[in-house]
């Protein structure tokens, strides 16, 4: 049987802009003026505003629309969509998924309402995340909370969600013997921009769930209460998990780059060996290590592990190092903890530990030492700060400084043999608190 491919495979990302017609350019046209004169009457229109400019900054086949959403109880208003396609790479190809985020009038303290929104050659992949009429699920949504919620982090989510599993496939072009699946609903083609009569996006109560994937508590059907009342939308439940109280071993994953790559091999020739002395029985260690790993590696990799590991109770990060220099250190900073975030809320009940940059005798940058050791103390404090705020811990490394004798490689960034033992040891200091 063929395997079925995602739509619109054949458009490289270098043209993946000019793939809406006139989409991305009618976004870019917008002003903030008119982003405001056209999110006049939004509770929090400032807010919007400066999101929205963002996201069609960055995503620029997605476009501002104003249309009327229809609710379950048949009442209508003129909501604002983001409209258009983002990019998903999928073994190996880019493509472009149709999507349509709602804003509602009291963005961002609620979320959007998001769909799939397929072309007439498209059809609906129904799995974990996606029901028959589109409409979209996840973790985020159903935690979101202002400020540490956003639409660019929305779409970053769904651009690794769906390159896991495509939300569209193309609709076979052989004829079949049967009726295509319509989706249930009253005739309206007011629910999205350009939806064909009859199917909505919005169904009414529960949403179908054909994988039988246990899934995430719904809030119970009904109609948002009117914006002209002093109340906002109810916000969406967050998600509880229920843990095994019955499984005593604990699944640890260490994830960085070579310093863990190669604190897995000196554990292996060290008479601790690979557990670092922890009983198997209490925890499992599994060392996720690449040898220049950046940053932006991070969550890709995580997700690849994913498929054949157990997800984590205890995550150990180090990271960050190699992107010093290469980037501005706030953009560095925002950006850790929007993917800390990120994690937190994919992995449930997953305690993060952020191991801290430690310092190097040379950073091969073009910028004078002091200033990349400044700012490496910058990123390990800010960092150090959020992870108390989300629940997570610290592993400072206190002892790996250049001017101890011996601790570091010859080439000034990577640790000598003893130096790595010290690294293991910091390690199993913190990970021996927690199991």
């Amino acid at each position: 049987m063929q395997e079925e491919e995602p739509e619109a495979r054949a458009r490289p990302l270098s043209r993946l802009r000019r793939g809406n017609g006139n989409g991305g350019e009618a976004a870019m046209a917008l002003s903030e003026s008119q982003l405001k004169k056209m999110l006049a009457k939004y509770k929090y229109r400032d807010l919007t505003v400066q999101e929205t400019t963002s996201v069609i900054t960055q995503y620029k086949d997605l476009k501002p629309v104003m249309d009327a959403y229809v609710f379950n109880d048949g009442s209508s208003r003129d909501l604002m969509s983001l409209t258009g396609t983002i990019p998903v790479p999928y073994r190996g190809n880019t493509y472009n998924i149709p999507i349509c985020l709602w804003l509602l009038d009291t963005y961002p303290f609620n979320p959007p309402i998001c769909f799939v929104k397929p072309t007439s050659s498209m059809t609906i992949k129904t799995g974990k995340h996606v029901d028959a009429n589109g409409k979209i699920y996840l973790p985020y949504l159903h935690e979101w909370k202002h400020p540490q919620s956003d639409l660019i982090g929305l779409i970053q989510i769904m651009i690794v969600v769906f390159g896991e599993e495509p939300p569209v496939f193309s609709r076979p072009t052989i004829s079949s013997s049967y009726q295509p699946y319509q989706a249930t609903g009253p005739p309206n083609t007011s629910y999205m921009p350009g939806m064909p009569s009859g199917i909505s996006p919005y169904p009414p109560g529960h949403p179908p769930n054909p994988s039988g994937y246990p899934g995430y508590p719904y809030p119970p059907g009904g109609p948002f209460p009117a914006t002209t009342s002093g109340q906002h939308y109810p916000s969406q439940p967050p998600v509880t998990t229920v843990a095994d109280a019955r499984r005593k071993q604990k699944q640890v994953w260490i994830c960085g780059h070579s310093y863990v790559f190669w604190a897995e091999k000196r554990a292996l020739v060290r008479s601790f060996g690979p557990q670092l002395g922890i009983r198997v029985e209490d925890a499992k260690l599994h060392w996720i290590g690449k040898s220049g790993m950046m940053w932006d590696q991070l969550i890709p990799t995580l997700f690849h592990a994913r498929r054949r590991l157990p997800d984590p109770d205890v995550l150990v990060i180090h990271l960050g190092g190699n992107d010093l220099g290469t980037t501005k250190f706030v953009d560095l900073i925002i950006r850790i903890k929007k993917d800390l975030g990120f994690i937190k809320h994919t992995f449930k009940n997953v305690i993060l530990i952020w191991s801290n940059i430690v310092p190097r005798k040379a950073w091969n940058q073009e910028e004078t030492y002091r200033f990349m050791d400044k700012n490496r103390k910058k990123v390990n404090r800010e960092i150090g700060n959020f992870m108390k705020f989300i629940g997570g811990c610290v592993i400072r490394h206190d002892s790996l400084v250049p001017e101890s004798p011996g601790l570091f490689h010859l080439d000034g960034v990577l640790l000598s043999q003893s130096g790595t033992d010290v690294f293991n040891l910091d390690l199993l200091s913190v990970l021996e608190t927690l199991i």
